[in-house]
């Protein structure tokens, strides 16, 4: 009996340590992309919009900014795989707020993005030095037009899209679109920096309000009007 709890809790080790050695093994760092406007009906001139988004990533967990207007904007995507959640950060000048998502919700940039489609291809891409693999998003929405993903597996990230209405895609988006009210963009990786990113870059900063998901929805409706 006290030779098989011994094998037990050995066993139980060599799991730990293999998980562990998983986790750190796990590629991190920085992707950037660049935004190409497809539509915008917002009062606001396209050459002031954003440009560049980034995602920074470790682990478990990611982070995808869009940041404009000299620095007096930006809205970020904190995504937790481990607890299935997403969380909206909003900066606007010194107004600072974040919405926690519930369990398995959609990020916001994506929530118009319902009963959507995938239709894998044989197609490849080289993309900011990765080789991809190209897809076909539709819509149940007839109205709605079906654009191009493409996306990498050169980066061994665990379920990247977990949280995404890409899920069923099995690599890093690397080429997508977004689509916020009154704008819709293209956004395509430009450069990927390999470095170690430390978990406070990943967590709601301090200084952040909650606010629910109707005031954040309803702030950002109006500066994008």
């Amino acid at each position: 009996m006290k030779q098989r709890l011994i094998c037990g809790l050995i066993c139980l080790m060599c799991f730990v340590a293999c998980r562990e050695g998983f986790r750190s093994q796990q590629p991190q760092g920085i992707i950037e992309y660049e935004v190409t406007y497809l539509s915008n009906k917002s009062s606001m001139p396209t050459n002031l919009l954003p440009k560049k988004i980034t995602l920074k990533f470790s682990g478990n967990k990611n982070i995808t900014t869009i940041e404009g207007f000299m620095g007096m904007f930006a809205l970020s995507n904190i995504a937790d795989l481990r607890k299935n959640r997403n969380i909206t950060l909003l900066k606007v000048m010194d107004k600072k707020l974040y919405y926690a998502g519930e369990r398995n919700e959609a990020p916001f940039f994506f929530e118009y993005m319902q009963n959507i489609r995938i239709q894998h291809t044989n197609d490849t891409l080289q993309i900011a030095g990765f080789k991809c693999k190209k897809a076909i998003v539709t819509f149940m929405d007839t109205t709605l037009k079906p654009f191009d993903v493409y996306y990498t597996n050169d980066l061994p990230v665990e379920e990247p899209n977990r949280l995404t209405p890409f899920k069923d895609i099995d690599g890093l988006l690397v080429a997508f679109n977004i689509q916020l009210p009154n704008i819709e963009m293209k956004v395509v990786a430009s450069q990927y920096k390999k470095v170690e990113i430390k978990g406070i870059a990943l967590e709601v900063p301090e200084d952040y309000k909650k606010v629910s998901k109707r005031q954040m929805i309803s702030i950002i409706n109006k500066l994008l009007e």
